[in-house]
């Protein structure tokens, strides 16, 4: 597998970023880098999401709103299409850094 397919596939699958830092790839310079960014991308989406869903069944707990469901699935649909289009950014090779 080609190393920016490998970058690219660490921004979308999540796994790959583990592989990347886990083994000797994390000392490439472009997969490295992408490895790393992308674990801490993954990462704050699983905060952002659960914190999300955290929210959502607190305030069903207290009082039911219809569709409030609707929120936690474009929270994560909005967090996994920006994993996609930085996977995109990595593998047409474009420098560019998550905010964190």
């Amino acid at each position: 597998m080609k190393d920016k397919t490998l970058a690219a596939l660490a921004y979308i699958l999540w796994i790959p970023s583990l592989y990347i830092v886990l083994t000797e790839k994390r000392r490439d310079e472009f997969v490295g880098f992408h490895g790393g960014q992308a674990l801490v991308l993954w990462t704050g989406i699983f905060l952002i999401f659960f914190a999300v869903r955290f929210l959502v069944n607190l305030i069903w707990s207290f009082f039911y709103i219809p569709y409030l469901d609707v929120l936690e699935i474009l929270t994560g649909a909005g967090l996994y299409g920006y994993a996609c289009y930085c996977g995109w950014r990595c593998y047409q090779e474009i420098a560019f850094k998550v905010p964190h």
